[in-house]
C-alpha cells in the first residue's frame, strides 16, 4: 500500500502536547505528517472534540479524532474515539482517502 501522502494527501496531526514533544515524537515515528499543538484546547473545543473530566486526573482531553476532508473543507469520514487508545485502522483511513477522488 502507498503512503497517504503520495498520494497528493496533506495529513495533520492536532495534538495538546507542547510543539517540542510532538516533533520528538515524530522524529521517532519518522512520520511523515506535520504535528500542530492545541495547548489550550482551543480547537478541539472549537470542534466538540472535548472530553471534559476524562484526563487521568480528571482534566479536560481531546477525544482522538481522525477525519477525512475534501478540498472544499467537507468533512467526508470521521472516527471518534472514546479512549485515546483506540484509533483507526489505517487501511479505512486510506479507503476513505481513496474515495475522494472516485
Amino acid at each position: 500500500m502507498t503512503e497517504l501522502g503520495d498520494e497528493g494527501v496533506q495529513i495533520l496531526a492536532i495534538s495538546p502536547d507542547s510543539n517540542e514533544r510532538s516533533q520528538e515524537l515524530a522524529r521517532r515515528l519518522r512520520a511523515r505528517y506535520r504535528f500542530l499543538t492545541d495547548p489550550d484546547l482551543a480547537v478541539t473545543r472549537r470542534y466538540g472534540l472535548l472530553h471534559a473530566n476524562g484526563g487521568p486526573q480528571g482534566q479536560d482531553v481531546a477525544r482522538p479524532t481522525t477525519v477525512v476532508v475534501d478540498r472544499r473543507g467537507v468533512v467526508r469520514w470521521l472516527q471518534l474515539a472514546d479512549s485515546i487508545q483506540v484509533r483507526p485502522d489505517p487501511a479505512d483511513v486510506a479507503r476513505a482517502v481513496r474515495q475522494l477522488g472516485s
